[in-house]
């Protein structure tokens, strides 16, 4: 999740807070349009809501979300995690100290997991150990790197030459399991949730390592450092054209392989609902998949921060900064509205509500944490879970309230 207070000549670089408050936009549609699951469900369960606004809310869902916004985030952590080292590379107790960190980061996780297996954070935590070995590549090495890494080369050319029968149905993650999780979530209570969610963490980490989702994730912390390492966020006005670039050979990608999936799905190349792939192209349908979301996360990380320098849309996006300033606390909310509407303990709404009525929740959801967040910072200087986590950290606590100005004004 990475620090919420990175400065600049000790000022905030307000485009990484809304890039962050637009992931936990599209991380919380992905999670709420199917009930806040953690794993998956039997495929006829996705394919039973078959009407005109499910169908546009699941599209939206698998082009323009899934798989897009956890690599946005994944980006940003590595893009924090160079702005915390950038002025101590050879600082070997504050090494330690990030270290310990990043295990802390790590408990969090795991206790986040236990409540929700669809946990990121203890991921994170150990991807990020793992980025300290690889900090002093060169930026073109890391740029290199990252790129074959998001689109998730390696796992596609091991599947390639894998000496295996080909599967005509896209493999939804932890398939194996789709039944019992699904049983799990519609009748059991509390305790059962937290103990089956414990045991999944073996099946949860086989699902990162055959998908590659494991090496994209890190592959987006690679790609954030080289962002970092080149001061594309520290100085966008002189690197603008680099973003404009970016964000016109990726539109351009992201076109293509739009009207290519389109083609594929007017010949029944791909059929919907079911994902199914005729089995002679399920390998490179696969990967194009895989080179479309990284173009569209290129263009989604360029695209806000292009529309933030425009007067109009800065208005519009500055709201998110604030969701952005206290993202760890919004990420694990986000599980506790899920958990309380869904779950057998909460509403019990899971499988009972339609995909659309689930993105009108997320939006009310949305706006809940928007103004939430508006009016924690009024007051506090950071997010609740940001401040005790940094806090155990440096076993430190500071206040975390703001001091007021007589005339109402605050500071920090």
């Amino acid at each position: 999740m990475g620090e919420s207070s990175f400065t600049t000549s000790k000022k905030r670089i307000e485009t990484i807070d809304v890039l962050r408050g637009f992931a936990l936009a599209g991380i919380l549609y992905a999670h709420m349009i199917i009930w806040y699951t953690g794993a998956a469900l039997p495929a006829e369960v996705y394919a039973k809501y078959d009407s005109t606004p499910d169908g546009i809310a699941m599209g939206i869902f698998g082009a323009l979300v899934f798989g897009k916004f956890f690599s946005v985030f994944s980006f940003l952590f590595g893009l924090s995690f160079y702005l915390h080292f950038r002025k101590n590379k050879s600082n070997i107790r504050f090494f330690t100290i990030y270290s310990w960190r990043l295990f802390l980061l790590f408990l969090i996780g795991v206790v986040h997991h236990i409540l929700w297996r669809g946990d990121i954070l203890a991921i994170y935590a150990v991807l990020g150990v793992v980025l300290l070995f690889f900090r002093n590549l060169s930026p073109k090495l890391l740029l290199a790197l990252s790129v074959m890494l998001i689109i998730n080369f390696p796992t596609h050319f091991y599947e390639l030459f894998q000496r295996q029968e080909i599967k005509a149905e896209v493999s939804f993650p932890m398939e194996e399991e789709a039944g019992r999780y699904y049983a799990l979530v519609q009748n059991e209570d509390f305790l059962s949730v937290l103990k089956s969610n414990w045991d999944s963490g073996p099946a949860k980490i086989k699902y990162q390592l055959e998908s590659g989702r494991l090496l994209m994730t890190f592959g987006y912390f690679m790609l954030g450092f080289y962002a970092g390492c080149t001061r594309l966020f520290s100085a966008i006005e002189q690197n603008i054209s680099k973003f404009m670039n970016w964000n016109k050979s990726s539109e351009k990608a992201v076109l293509f392989l739009l009207f290519i999936g389109l083609l594929m799905y007017m010949f029944n190349l791909v059929t919907i609902p079911g994902i199914t792939v005729v089995p002679e192209l399920k390998w490179l349908a696969s990967f194009l998949f895989s080179i479309y979301n990284a173009c569209l996360t290129i263009f989604y990380i360029t695209g806000i921060t292009l529309l933030f320098r425009s007067s109009y849309f800065y208005k519009l996006l500055k709201p998110l900064g604030a969701m952005g300033k206290m993202a760890l606390t919004n990420y694990l909310l986000q599980t506790v509205f899920g958990l309380l509407l869904f779950y057998q303990f909460g509403l019990g709404l899971f499988d009972t509500t339609s995909p659309a009525i689930n993105v009108v929740f997320a939006v009310f959801i949305f706006f809940l944490q928007l103004k939430l967040s508006e009016y924690w910072l009024k007051y506090f200087k950071q997010g609740p879970v940001e401040w005790l986590w940094k806090g155990l950290t440096y076993f430190r606590f500071s206040s975390i309230r703001k001091k007021h100005s007589g005339g109402g004004g605050s500071s920090e």
